[in-house]
């Protein structure tokens, strides 16, 4: 048995603390203590639960877990309806939401890590739900408090090992939303933007209090919906292991490679109202457009543009704490209307970010699914914002991409990169072009300096996250990031050199996938993607162009291997390279990579495109002759694999000193030289005869 620093055993003092908790009655401070406690027994200790679980299972204490465990969950939902006087749902304090929600998200806490727990209590605790979640029950649930319980239930449900079991009680879990949604596209307010506008309110003054609001009860139906449809997407999966998957009938078929094909329980009601979600998303996008903005009443007005805790977040001026003596959250009909259309947007985004590794082959295998993405979440382009444009790329379809099976490549993920892939090439070249003359120019308001630089921010953000877009679609990879770290936004988008990667093996091993293979060898979607990496290697941000350079070389190595290059375009590959070292090649991680980068990829294009030797004769201050010995070096010998011989690098680096720029602390260094500095005469030791040696027999004489 496991002891604690005390001595006491780790399991009986989970189920002491357990206990503690239990003791405190409902009252304004120890609603916040119970909080604390049982968030610290279950959550951040995490071990405490899983001790206090062992507990119950042990026969000692057999009777003293069962009978705690019901004790815990009344302490869970006492605490989630806690309501003090004087506070009604419209009226909380920060405080109190804080508590109901840290209860509710406690019951997902323990259903996502210990739902075999709670397995033999489910109906009881589905009993409890749907109590507190009626309309006219004393609990008087948020809808993000009832959306929290359905998650908790679904987690648990994920273990019934039955499909049809499972897939019933989602239905049962969707009825009341379905109703709900149906009803709101059965009035037209998802047949687009006009009625959209119209159906919650954005085309008339706010509604006085307390007065029947109809549009802010639509607003809700909606926000309920959506989000509950999130959660289904989000919680309910197939068994992780296969023999329970195939017992349970949730094994449909095999791949090739022989890997069993599951279907996911929510796929026979979600797949439903998938047109409506994204008849929902062209709605968003719509909402941008000039005609749209018109419909908008005046009371309204800027509730589409950015919110200012995302503002602070990118400039950076987070962690401001919030008063102790602020009770009561207050925010304007403005305020409450952006927050409402910010979250229902970023919803949608993630729904359909979760719904290709949720669904499967379920979603990929619908008939024309690429064609109503593109007419729907890839629609109006043009008029969105660059804010908006990011949960597409990082959020929906970087997630989307990477869940697609292969045997649907071409059919759905081909199109939809033919269609983005030009837009962002060019709404990126655009943006760098600003930010350059944003540089160059020099601010006139400090209220521009401010745009400026969130502009210059957004670009960045933008530029990288597209990116790791193309490096999942190009090479694979996974969704993380490579940072071991978690970091703050306002530092994953900074502007200083980047940090030296642990180690360079990456630009060596890249290896075109067969996603990949499929984009370069694609006229619709080649000539844009490619552009795009080389601009990336010049734009005036050191971490885009760090993480475009290990997309470079398997590029070229493959588009040289379908002999799809001309000298043309081998030459501009390797402007490019050098062009990003005078930007860039003042910083280590950056220097390091192009240069072996540039050795390679000169290498691999000089024996056949005699333009790449032209674009190195163009250096300033080029040595012919050092040039010349590449030359030989290239032609005598074939560097194994991706590697390159370090005598190459070195003529390499040689030949490019000229262009390595340099870091604005460096720029204006004077270099100290002292000019005619006489030299300094040093004597000549003198040598010693051996007659001047003393005789040392008469020393102590």
């Amino acid at each position: 048995m496991k002891y604690c620093c005390g001595g006491t055993p780790r399991i009986l003092l989970g189920f002491m603390r357990v206990i503690a908790g239990l003791g405190y009655q409902d009252s304004c401070v120890d609603a916040f203590i119970n909080t604390g406690i049982l968030t610290l027994t279950c959550i951040k200790t995490g071990g405490q639960l899983r001790y206090t679980y062992t507990l119950i299972q042990v026969n000692s204490v057999a009777a003293s877990g069962a009978a705690l465990l019901p004790q815990v969950l009344d302490k869970i939902f006492s605490t989630l309806i806690y309501t003090p006087e004087g506070q009604s749902i419209n009226s909380r304090s920060r405080a109190l939401k804080n508590v109901r929600r840290h209860a509710a998200s406690l019951m997902v806490k323990i259903g996502n890590k210990y739902p075999l727990l709670l397995l033999p209590v489910f109906d009881q605790i589905k009993a409890t739900v749907e109590s507190l979640s009626r309309t006219d029950g004393p609990a008087h649930l948020t809808c993000l408090e009832k959306v929290t319980l359905q998650e908790a239930l679904l987690l648990i449900s994920n273990h019934f090992g039955d499909y049809d079991r499972q897939s019933n009680f989602v239905g049962e879990v969707l009825r009341e939303a379905n109703t709900l949604f149906l009803d709101i596209v059965n009035s037209g307010a998802l047949r687009g933007a006009v009625e959209f506008i119209s159906s919650v309110g954005l085309d008339k003054p706010p509604a006085p209090d307390n007065t029947e609001d109809i549009c802010g009860q639509n607003r809700s139906n909606i926000f309920f919906c959506v989000n509950l449809f999130l959660g289904v997407i989000k919680r309910c999966s197939w068994p992780d292991d296969p023999e329970r998957a195939t017992r349970g009938g949730f094994v449909v078929s095999l791949t090739e490679s022989g890997n069993p094909v599951c279907r996911n329980p929510a796929a026979p009601h979600i797949v439903p109202l998938l047109p409506h979600i994204l008849s929902l998303i062209r709605i968003f996008n719509e909402l941008f457009t000039v005609e749209a903005q018109n419909l908008i009443h005046d009371s309204y007005k800027g509730c589409l543009a950015m919110q200012e805790t995302e503002k602070m977040n990118l400039l950076g001026l987070i962690g401001h704490a919030v008063s102790e003596c602020e009770t009561q959250v207050v925010q304007s009909r403005l305020e409450r209307m952006q927050r409402f259309l910010t979250g229902l947007h970023e919803s949608c985004y993630h729904m359909m970010g979760s719904v290709g590794p949720s669904l499967g082959r379920d979603l990929y295998s619908i008939p024309e699914l690429s064609l109503a993405i593109i007419n729907n979440v890839l629609s109006y382009l043009q008029y969105i914002p660059d804010y908006k444009i990011r949960p597409i790329v990082r959020v929906y379809l970087k997630q989307f991409i990477y869940s697609c099976p292969a045997p649907y490549y071409e059919a759905v993920v081909l199109p939809i990169m033919a269609h983005i892939s030009p837009i962002i090439l060019s709404r990126l070249h655009a943006k760098w072009q600003q930010v350059i003359e944003f540089r160059n120019r020099e601010a006139q308001e400090d209220n521009g300096d401010a745009q400026e630089v969130l502009e210059d921010i957004l670009t960045r953000a933008l530029t990288r996250e597209y990116l790791d877009l193309l490096k999942v679609a190009l090479v694979g990879g996974s969704l993380t990031a490579d940072a071991g770290g978690e970091s703050m936004e306002t530092e994953e988008h900074s502007m200083d050199s980047p940090t030296p990667p642990p180690t360079r093996s990456n630009i060596t091993t890249e290896v075109i996938s067969d996603l990949g293979l499929i984009l370069l060898r694609s006229d619709k979607t080649c000539h844009s993607i490619v552009l795009t990496v080389l601009g990336a290697l010049a734009w005036i941000d050191s971490n885009a162009s760090l993480k475009v350079t290990l997309l470079i070389a398997p590029i070229v190595r493959q588009l040289a291997s379908d002999k799809s290059l001309n000298g043309e375009m081998a030459a501009h590959i390797m402007a490019a390279i050098l062009n990003a070292l005078t930007l860039h090649g003042q910083h280590e991680a950056n220097q390091g990579s192009l240069m072996t980068l540039g050795a390679q990829v000169y290498e691999l294009l000089r024996p056949s495109f005699l333009e790449v030797l032209s674009v190195m004769q163009q250096i300033p201050g080029v040595n012919p002759v050092d040039l010349q010995k590449l030359d030989e070096r290239i032609s005598g010998s074939t560097s194994k694999g991706n590697k390159v011989e370090k005598v190459k690098k070195d003529l390499f680096k040689k030949l490019t000193g000229n262009l390595i720029g340099r870091s604005m602390g460096q720029l204006f260094k004077k270099e100290v030289k002292i000019q005619d500095l006489p030299r300094i005469a040093i004597p000549k030791k003198v040598e010693q005869k051996d007659s001047m040696i003393p005789n040392l027999q008469n020393i102590f004489s």
